[in-house]
Protein backbone atom coordinates (compact mmCIF):
# COMPACT_ATOMS: atom_id res chain seq x y z
CA UNK A 1 0.00 0.00 0.00
CA UNK A 2 2.78 2.43 0.90
CA UNK A 3 4.59 1.50 -2.28
CA UNK A 4 1.43 2.33 -4.31
CA UNK A 5 1.14 5.73 -2.63
CA UNK A 6 4.77 6.55 -3.40
CA UNK A 7 4.31 5.53 -7.04
CA UNK A 8 1.18 7.69 -7.43
CA UNK A 9 2.95 10.69 -5.81
CA UNK A 10 5.81 10.40 -8.25
CA UNK A 11 3.43 10.30 -11.21
CA UNK A 12 1.62 13.42 -9.97
CA UNK A 13 4.93 15.27 -9.62
CA UNK A 14 6.00 14.36 -13.16
CA UNK A 15 2.59 15.44 -14.50
CA UNK A 16 2.81 18.84 -12.76
CA UNK A 17 6.30 19.46 -14.20
CA UNK A 18 5.01 18.68 -17.69
CA UNK A 19 2.08 21.15 -17.27
CA UNK A 20 4.38 23.92 -15.96
CA UNK A 21 6.82 23.39 -18.85
CA UNK A 22 3.97 23.50 -21.40
CA UNK A 23 2.57 26.74 -19.95
CA UNK A 24 6.05 28.29 -19.83
CA UNK A 25 6.61 27.52 -23.51
CA UNK A 26 3.23 29.02 -24.43
CA UNK A 27 3.89 32.30 -22.55
CA UNK A 28 7.62 32.82 -23.40
CA UNK A 29 8.37 31.98 -27.04
CA UNK A 30 12.05 31.74 -28.01
CA UNK A 31 13.72 35.22 -28.17
CA UNK A 32 15.15 36.41 -31.49
CA UNK A 33 18.81 37.48 -31.52
CA UNK A 34 19.39 41.14 -30.49
CA UNK A 35 19.72 43.52 -33.49
CA UNK A 36 23.07 45.26 -34.06
CA UNK A 37 23.60 48.18 -31.69
CA UNK A 38 22.79 51.58 -33.28
CA UNK A 39 24.16 54.77 -31.67
CA UNK A 40 21.20 57.13 -31.97
CA UNK A 41 23.26 59.96 -30.45
CA UNK A 42 25.71 60.10 -33.35
CA UNK A 43 23.70 62.21 -35.77
CA UNK A 44 24.73 63.87 -39.02
CA UNK A 45 25.39 67.05 -37.08
CA UNK A 46 27.73 65.26 -34.68
CA UNK A 47 29.68 63.73 -37.57
CA UNK A 48 29.97 67.06 -39.40
CA UNK A 49 31.14 68.91 -36.30
CA UNK A 50 33.77 66.26 -35.50
CA UNK A 51 35.14 66.43 -39.04
CA UNK A 52 35.20 70.22 -39.34
CA UNK A 53 35.79 71.65 -35.85
CA UNK A 54 39.59 71.85 -36.16
CA UNK A 55 39.32 74.15 -39.19
CA UNK A 56 37.08 76.74 -37.50
CA UNK A 57 39.02 79.55 -35.81
CA UNK A 58 38.45 82.30 -33.27
CA UNK A 59 39.52 85.79 -34.38
CA UNK A 60 40.34 88.64 -32.01
CA UNK A 61 41.36 92.11 -33.16
CA UNK A 62 42.57 95.35 -31.63
CA UNK A 63 41.86 98.69 -33.23
CA UNK A 64 42.09 102.35 -32.22
CA UNK A 65 38.85 104.24 -31.68
CA UNK A 66 38.27 107.91 -30.92
CA UNK A 67 36.92 108.64 -27.46
CA UNK A 68 36.32 111.82 -25.51
CA UNK A 69 37.77 111.77 -22.02
CA UNK A 70 35.21 112.94 -19.50
CA UNK A 71 36.37 115.88 -17.39
CA UNK A 72 34.37 114.28 -14.56
CA UNK A 73 35.84 110.75 -14.32
CA UNK A 74 34.96 110.45 -10.63
CA UNK A 75 31.34 111.55 -11.00
CA UNK A 76 29.24 108.40 -11.40
CA UNK A 77 26.43 110.39 -13.05
CA UNK A 78 28.26 112.79 -15.39
CA UNK A 79 31.07 110.49 -16.57
CA UNK A 80 28.70 108.44 -18.74
CA UNK A 81 27.36 111.44 -20.66
CA UNK A 82 28.98 113.05 -23.70
CA UNK A 83 28.84 116.69 -22.72
CA UNK A 84 30.86 117.82 -25.72
CA UNK A 85 33.79 118.83 -23.58
CA UNK A 86 36.98 117.08 -22.63
CA UNK A 87 40.06 115.85 -24.45
CA UNK A 88 39.60 113.56 -27.47
CA UNK A 89 41.97 110.60 -27.44
CA UNK A 90 42.45 107.34 -29.33
CA UNK A 91 42.10 104.23 -27.21
CA UNK A 92 42.49 100.54 -28.09
CA UNK A 93 39.32 98.53 -28.50
CA UNK A 94 39.01 94.77 -28.87
CA UNK A 95 36.60 92.95 -31.16
CA UNK A 96 35.78 89.29 -31.69
CA UNK A 97 34.75 87.21 -34.67
CA UNK A 98 35.03 83.86 -36.39
CA UNK A 99 36.71 82.43 -39.44
CA UNK A 100 37.67 79.16 -41.08
CA UNK A 101 40.76 77.72 -42.74
CA UNK A 102 40.37 77.18 -46.49
CA UNK A 103 43.87 75.94 -47.33
CA UNK A 104 46.52 73.92 -45.45
CA UNK A 105 49.07 76.72 -46.06
CA UNK A 106 47.20 78.81 -43.48
CA UNK A 107 44.75 80.90 -45.50
CA UNK A 108 41.74 81.92 -43.40
CA UNK A 109 38.42 83.39 -44.58
CA UNK A 110 36.41 85.83 -42.46
CA UNK A 111 34.26 88.94 -42.86
CA UNK A 112 35.77 92.28 -43.76
CA UNK A 113 33.91 93.98 -40.91
CA UNK A 114 35.58 91.59 -38.42
CA UNK A 115 39.08 92.86 -39.25
CA UNK A 116 38.29 96.35 -40.57
CA UNK A 117 40.77 98.95 -39.24
CA UNK A 118 42.45 96.30 -37.06
CA UNK A 119 46.01 97.04 -35.93
CA UNK A 120 46.48 93.54 -34.53
CA UNK A 121 44.81 90.30 -35.62
CA UNK A 122 45.09 87.07 -33.65
CA UNK A 123 43.78 83.71 -34.83
CA UNK A 124 43.12 81.04 -32.21
CA UNK A 125 43.05 77.47 -33.48
CA UNK A 126 40.91 74.69 -32.06
CA UNK A 127 43.93 73.29 -30.18
CA UNK A 128 44.35 76.60 -28.31
CA UNK A 129 47.30 78.00 -30.26
CA UNK A 130 47.14 81.76 -30.83
CA UNK A 131 48.87 82.94 -34.01
CA UNK A 132 49.52 86.39 -35.44
CA UNK A 133 47.63 86.84 -38.69
CA UNK A 134 48.56 88.86 -41.74
CA UNK A 135 45.81 90.55 -43.71
CA UNK A 136 46.20 89.35 -47.30
CA UNK A 137 43.27 91.25 -48.80
CA UNK A 138 39.73 92.37 -48.10
CA UNK A 139 36.71 93.65 -49.98
CA UNK A 140 34.19 95.86 -48.15
CA UNK A 141 31.58 95.49 -50.90
CA UNK A 142 31.27 91.72 -50.47
CA UNK A 143 32.29 91.82 -46.77
CA UNK A 144 34.99 89.21 -47.36
CA UNK A 145 38.59 89.09 -46.16
CA UNK A 146 41.44 86.57 -46.34
CA UNK A 147 44.09 86.25 -43.62
CA UNK A 148 47.29 84.22 -43.51
CA UNK A 149 48.87 82.47 -40.52
CA UNK A 150 52.19 80.66 -40.51
CA UNK A 151 52.74 77.26 -38.91
CA UNK A 152 55.37 74.54 -39.12
CA UNK A 153 52.93 71.99 -40.52
CA UNK A 154 49.82 71.97 -42.76
CA UNK A 155 46.55 73.01 -41.14
CA UNK A 156 43.16 71.28 -41.45
CA UNK A 157 40.99 73.00 -44.03
CA UNK A 158 37.29 72.98 -44.87
CA UNK A 159 35.94 71.89 -48.23
CA UNK A 160 34.09 74.56 -50.15
CA UNK A 161 30.69 73.53 -51.43
CA UNK A 162 28.46 75.11 -54.05
CA UNK A 163 25.59 77.47 -53.35
CA UNK A 164 23.89 77.56 -56.74
CA UNK A 165 21.55 74.65 -56.03
CA UNK A 166 20.60 75.25 -52.38
CA UNK A 167 17.24 73.79 -51.44
CA UNK A 168 14.80 75.62 -49.18
CA UNK A 169 14.50 73.48 -46.06
CA UNK A 170 17.80 71.61 -46.34
CA UNK A 171 19.67 71.31 -43.02
CA UNK A 172 22.56 73.63 -42.20
CA UNK A 173 25.07 73.93 -39.36
CA UNK A 174 26.60 77.20 -38.17
CA UNK A 175 29.91 77.08 -36.26
CA UNK A 176 31.60 80.08 -34.68
CA UNK A 177 32.26 82.08 -31.55
CA UNK A 178 29.03 83.89 -30.65
CA UNK A 179 29.46 86.38 -27.80
CA UNK A 180 32.96 84.98 -27.22
CA UNK A 181 31.81 81.40 -26.55
CA UNK A 182 34.33 79.69 -28.80
CA UNK A 183 33.42 76.88 -31.19
CA UNK A 184 29.68 76.96 -30.57
CA UNK A 185 27.39 75.00 -32.88
CA UNK A 186 23.82 75.77 -33.92
CA UNK A 187 21.60 74.03 -36.44
CA UNK A 188 18.69 74.96 -38.64
CA UNK A 189 17.59 74.99 -42.25
CA UNK A 190 17.95 77.16 -45.31
CA UNK A 191 14.98 79.48 -44.84
CA UNK A 192 15.39 81.39 -48.10
CA UNK A 193 17.96 82.34 -50.74
CA UNK A 194 18.73 85.52 -52.72
CA UNK A 195 17.77 87.74 -49.80
CA UNK A 196 18.64 91.46 -49.85
CA UNK A 197 19.37 93.19 -46.57
CA UNK A 198 18.98 96.97 -46.35
CA UNK A 199 19.77 99.13 -43.35
CA UNK A 200 19.12 102.62 -42.02
CA UNK A 201 22.38 102.58 -40.07
CA UNK A 202 24.90 104.81 -41.91
CA UNK A 203 27.75 102.75 -40.46
CA UNK A 204 26.44 99.58 -42.10
CA UNK A 205 25.96 98.84 -45.77
CA UNK A 206 23.28 97.07 -47.72
CA UNK A 207 23.95 93.48 -48.74
CA UNK A 208 22.35 91.34 -51.40
CA UNK A 209 21.97 87.77 -52.62
CA UNK A 210 22.29 86.33 -49.11
CA UNK A 211 21.31 82.97 -47.68
CA UNK A 212 18.69 83.25 -44.94
CA UNK A 213 18.78 80.65 -42.17
CA UNK A 214 17.08 80.04 -38.85
CA UNK A 215 20.27 78.59 -37.34
CA UNK A 216 21.17 80.76 -34.35
CA UNK A 217 23.68 83.43 -35.45
CA UNK A 218 24.77 85.98 -32.86
CA UNK A 219 27.46 88.68 -32.61
CA UNK A 220 30.78 86.85 -32.86
CA UNK A 221 29.49 84.33 -35.42
CA UNK A 222 30.48 86.73 -38.20
CA UNK A 223 33.01 85.14 -40.53
CA UNK A 224 32.28 81.58 -39.45
CA UNK A 225 31.13 78.84 -41.83
CA UNK A 226 27.60 77.79 -42.65
CA UNK A 227 27.88 74.07 -43.48
CA UNK A 228 25.61 71.64 -45.28
CA UNK A 229 24.91 68.06 -44.17
CA UNK A 230 28.13 66.89 -45.89
CA UNK A 231 30.34 69.33 -44.00
CA UNK A 232 30.92 71.58 -47.00
CA UNK A 233 30.95 75.36 -46.64
CA UNK A 234 27.92 76.82 -48.42
CA UNK A 235 28.01 80.26 -46.80
CA UNK A 236 29.94 82.71 -44.63
CA UNK A 237 27.88 83.93 -41.69
CA UNK A 238 27.72 87.70 -41.79
CA UNK A 239 24.67 89.41 -40.35
CA UNK A 240 21.74 89.14 -37.98
CA UNK A 241 18.59 91.17 -37.50
CA UNK A 242 18.65 92.48 -33.96
CA UNK A 243 14.88 93.10 -34.05
CA UNK A 244 13.98 89.51 -34.93
CA UNK A 245 14.49 85.96 -33.75
CA UNK A 246 15.76 82.98 -35.74
CA UNK A 247 16.73 85.06 -38.78
CA UNK A 248 20.38 85.01 -39.77
CA UNK A 249 22.17 85.68 -43.05
CA UNK A 250 25.22 84.30 -44.80
CA UNK A 251 27.19 85.23 -47.92
CA UNK A 252 26.92 82.57 -50.60
CA UNK A 253 30.15 80.57 -50.89
CA UNK A 254 30.11 80.97 -54.68
CA UNK A 255 30.70 84.70 -54.18
CA UNK A 256 33.89 83.84 -52.31
CA UNK A 257 34.98 81.39 -55.02
CA UNK A 258 34.39 83.99 -57.73
CA UNK A 259 36.29 86.67 -55.76
CA UNK A 260 39.44 84.55 -55.22
CA UNK A 261 41.31 85.82 -58.34
CA UNK A 262 40.95 89.37 -56.96
CA UNK A 263 41.44 88.57 -53.26
CA UNK A 264 44.53 86.41 -53.90
CA UNK A 265 45.94 88.43 -56.78
CA UNK A 266 49.73 87.89 -56.38
CA UNK A 267 50.52 91.54 -57.18
CA UNK A 268 48.32 92.75 -54.34
CA UNK A 269 48.73 89.86 -51.90
CA UNK A 270 52.49 89.32 -52.15
CA UNK A 271 53.87 92.00 -54.50
CA UNK A 272 54.65 89.33 -57.09
CA UNK A 273 54.44 89.79 -60.83
CA UNK A 274 52.94 86.56 -62.20
CA UNK A 275 51.23 87.53 -65.46
CA UNK A 276 48.40 85.00 -65.47
CA UNK A 277 44.74 85.09 -64.49
CA UNK A 278 42.96 81.93 -63.36
CA UNK A 279 39.25 81.19 -63.18
CA UNK A 280 37.15 78.31 -61.87
CA UNK A 281 34.53 76.23 -63.61
CA UNK A 282 32.25 74.21 -61.32
CA UNK A 283 29.60 71.54 -61.58
CA UNK A 284 27.81 69.49 -58.94
CA UNK A 285 27.16 65.75 -59.08
CA UNK A 286 24.31 64.78 -56.79
CA UNK A 287 24.16 64.82 -53.91
CA UNK A 288 27.23 66.97 -53.13
CA UNK A 289 30.29 66.12 -55.21
CA UNK A 290 31.93 69.33 -56.43
CA UNK A 291 33.74 69.07 -59.75
CA UNK A 292 36.10 72.06 -59.91
CA UNK A 293 38.23 72.84 -62.95
CA UNK A 294 40.83 75.62 -62.98
CA UNK A 295 41.24 77.50 -66.25
CA UNK A 296 43.93 79.92 -67.37
CA UNK A 297 42.35 82.95 -69.02
CA UNK A 298 44.30 83.67 -72.20
CA UNK A 299 42.94 86.73 -74.04
CA UNK A 300 39.46 85.71 -75.20
CA UNK A 301 39.71 81.98 -74.40
CA UNK A 302 40.11 79.74 -71.37
CA UNK A 303 42.52 76.80 -71.23
CA UNK A 304 41.91 74.02 -68.70
CA UNK A 305 44.86 73.52 -66.33
CA UNK A 306 45.76 69.98 -65.31
CA UNK A 307 48.90 70.72 -63.24
CA UNK A 308 50.75 73.64 -61.65
CA UNK A 309 54.36 72.77 -60.86
CA UNK A 310 53.52 69.08 -61.12
CA UNK A 311 50.45 69.15 -58.85
CA UNK A 312 46.78 69.13 -59.77
CA UNK A 313 44.98 72.12 -58.21
CA UNK A 314 41.94 71.02 -56.23
CA UNK A 315 40.10 74.29 -56.75
CA UNK A 316 40.71 77.98 -57.40
CA UNK A 317 42.03 78.63 -53.87
CA UNK A 318 44.54 75.79 -54.16
CA UNK A 319 45.69 77.15 -57.53
CA UNK A 320 46.32 80.67 -56.22
CA UNK A 321 48.00 79.30 -53.08
CA UNK A 322 50.48 77.58 -55.41
CA UNK A 323 51.18 80.90 -57.16
CA UNK A 324 51.64 82.76 -53.85
CA UNK A 325 54.15 80.14 -52.66
CA UNK A 326 56.54 81.24 -55.44
CA UNK A 327 59.37 83.75 -54.94
CA UNK A 328 60.95 86.26 -57.33
CA UNK A 329 63.24 84.37 -59.68
CA UNK A 330 61.18 81.16 -59.55
CA UNK A 331 59.25 79.84 -62.50
CA UNK A 332 55.69 78.50 -62.46
CA UNK A 333 55.11 75.58 -64.82
CA UNK A 334 51.59 75.06 -66.18
CA UNK A 335 50.44 71.86 -67.85
CA UNK A 336 47.13 71.90 -69.68
CA UNK A 337 44.62 69.15 -70.36
CA UNK A 338 45.51 69.21 -74.07
CA UNK A 339 49.10 68.24 -73.19
CA UNK A 340 50.64 71.66 -73.85
CA UNK A 341 52.81 73.41 -71.26
CA UNK A 342 53.78 76.97 -70.38
CA UNK A 343 56.49 78.39 -68.11
CA UNK A 344 55.91 81.74 -66.42
CA UNK A 345 58.72 83.66 -64.72
CA UNK A 346 58.01 85.20 -61.29
CA UNK A 347 59.26 88.75 -60.75
CA UNK A 348 58.97 91.35 -58.04
CA UNK A 349 55.96 93.51 -58.81
CA UNK A 350 56.97 96.84 -60.31
CA UNK A 351 56.06 99.96 -58.31
CA UNK A 352 53.11 102.01 -59.50
CA UNK A 353 53.57 105.17 -61.53
CA UNK A 354 52.67 107.22 -58.45
CA UNK A 355 55.40 105.58 -56.38
CA UNK A 356 57.90 106.13 -59.22
CA UNK A 357 56.97 109.82 -59.48
CA UNK A 358 57.25 110.44 -55.74
CA UNK A 359 60.62 108.70 -55.56
CA UNK A 360 61.97 110.59 -58.55
CA UNK A 361 60.87 113.99 -57.26
CA UNK A 362 61.33 113.70 -53.49
CA UNK A 363 63.66 110.73 -53.06
CA UNK A 364 61.35 108.57 -50.94
CA UNK A 365 59.62 105.23 -51.52
CA UNK A 366 56.11 105.39 -50.10
CA UNK A 367 53.08 103.22 -49.53
CA UNK A 368 49.64 103.79 -48.12
CA UNK A 369 49.52 103.37 -44.37
CA UNK A 370 47.34 100.58 -43.02
CA UNK A 371 46.39 100.02 -39.37
CA UNK A 372 48.68 96.97 -39.21
CA UNK A 373 51.62 98.94 -40.63
CA UNK A 374 50.82 101.71 -38.17
CA UNK A 375 51.08 99.20 -35.33
CA UNK A 376 54.39 97.92 -36.69
CA UNK A 377 55.96 101.38 -36.80
CA UNK A 378 54.26 102.68 -33.66
CA UNK A 379 52.28 105.40 -35.42
CA UNK A 380 49.37 106.93 -33.48
CA UNK A 381 47.25 107.25 -36.64
CA UNK A 382 45.76 104.70 -39.02
CA UNK A 383 45.82 106.81 -42.19
CA UNK A 384 48.64 108.57 -43.98
CA UNK A 385 51.58 107.93 -46.28
CA UNK A 386 54.29 105.64 -44.92
CA UNK A 387 57.91 106.30 -45.89
CA UNK A 388 59.34 102.81 -46.45
CA UNK A 389 62.70 103.93 -47.88
CA UNK A 390 64.74 107.15 -48.16
CA UNK A 391 67.23 107.38 -51.03
CA UNK A 392 70.79 108.45 -50.23
CA UNK A 393 71.64 111.93 -51.49
CA UNK A 394 67.98 112.85 -52.00
CA UNK A 395 66.13 115.99 -50.94
CA UNK A 396 64.20 113.89 -48.44
CA UNK A 397 67.43 112.58 -46.90
CA UNK A 398 68.79 116.11 -46.58
CA UNK A 399 65.55 117.28 -45.01
CA UNK A 400 65.73 114.58 -42.34
CA UNK A 401 62.99 112.16 -43.36
CA UNK A 402 63.48 108.60 -42.07
CA UNK A 403 62.14 105.15 -42.83
CA UNK A 404 58.96 104.62 -40.83
CA UNK A 405 57.89 108.28 -40.89
CA UNK A 406 54.21 108.82 -41.64
CA UNK A 407 53.29 111.88 -43.71
CA UNK A 408 49.82 113.08 -42.74
CA UNK A 409 49.76 116.48 -44.43
CA UNK A 410 51.68 118.61 -46.92
CA UNK A 411 51.89 122.39 -46.77
CA UNK A 412 52.37 124.07 -50.16
CA UNK A 413 53.19 127.81 -50.48
CA UNK A 414 50.40 129.64 -52.33
CA UNK A 415 50.75 133.41 -52.92
CA UNK A 416 51.90 134.35 -49.46
CA UNK A 417 50.13 131.64 -47.44
CA UNK A 418 50.60 127.93 -46.78
CA UNK A 419 47.96 125.63 -48.26
CA UNK A 420 47.62 122.57 -45.99
CA UNK A 421 46.59 119.38 -47.82
CA UNK A 422 45.75 116.30 -45.68
CA UNK A 423 47.42 113.10 -46.93
CA UNK A 424 45.50 109.87 -46.53
CA UNK A 425 45.62 108.24 -49.97
CA UNK A 426 48.54 107.51 -52.26
CA UNK A 427 46.82 108.80 -55.39
CA UNK A 428 46.26 112.15 -53.67
CA UNK A 429 49.99 112.45 -52.96
CA UNK A 430 50.78 111.54 -56.57
CA UNK A 431 48.56 114.30 -57.93
CA UNK A 432 50.09 116.82 -55.53
CA UNK A 433 53.70 115.88 -56.35
CA UNK A 434 53.08 116.21 -60.08
CA UNK A 435 51.85 119.79 -59.51
CA UNK A 436 54.67 120.93 -57.22
CA UNK A 437 56.80 123.83 -58.50
CA UNK A 438 60.45 123.23 -59.38
CA UNK A 439 61.61 125.35 -56.45
CA UNK A 440 60.35 126.41 -53.07
CA UNK A 441 59.93 124.82 -49.66
CA UNK A 442 57.10 122.49 -48.77
CA UNK A 443 56.22 121.59 -45.20
CA UNK A 444 55.51 117.97 -44.30
CA UNK A 445 53.43 117.08 -41.27
CA UNK A 446 55.04 113.88 -39.97
CA UNK A 447 54.49 111.29 -37.24
CA UNK A 448 57.61 109.48 -36.10
CA UNK A 449 56.60 106.86 -33.60
CA UNK A 450 54.60 108.64 -30.92
CA UNK A 451 56.14 112.02 -31.75
CA UNK A 452 54.87 114.47 -34.34
CA UNK A 453 56.16 117.63 -35.97
CA UNK A 454 57.00 119.26 -39.29
CA UNK A 455 59.84 118.85 -41.74
CA UNK A 456 60.75 121.49 -44.32
CA UNK A 457 61.77 120.04 -47.66
CA UNK A 458 63.45 122.33 -50.20
CA UNK A 459 62.48 121.37 -53.74
CA UNK A 460 65.53 123.10 -55.20
CA UNK A 461 68.38 123.35 -52.70
CA UNK A 462 68.05 120.68 -50.00
CA UNK A 463 68.55 121.73 -46.43
CA UNK A 464 68.43 119.63 -43.31
CA UNK A 465 65.62 120.04 -40.86
CA UNK A 466 64.58 118.05 -37.81
CA UNK A 467 61.34 116.78 -36.43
Amino acid sequence: MNRLRRWMGACCAILMCMIVARDSQAQDPPRAPDPPTINLRRTVTVDVVRRTKDAVVYISTTKLVTQRMSPFPDDMFLRDFDLGIGRIVKVPQSALGSGFIVHPDGYVVTNNHVIDRARQIKVELADGRKLDAELISSDPMTDLAILKVSTDKPLPALELGDSQDLMIGEPVIAVGNPLGFSHSVSTGIVSAVHRDLSTDNPQMRAMNDLIQTDAAINPGNSGGPLLNAYGQVIGINTAIRSDAQNIGFAIQVNKLRDMVPALLNPAQAAKLDIPVTLAEKRSVTEPATINAEVDLCDEDKRIAVSEINGKRPRDIIDAYAMLLAAKPGDSVNFKFTDGKTRKVQVKQAAPSEIVKTVKQRLGITVEELTPMLAEKFGAPVDEGILVSEVSDGSRAKAAGLQRGDVIVQVGVPQQGYLLIVPMTKLDKLGILVERLPKSGVIQLGVHRGRESGTINLDLATPRRSSI
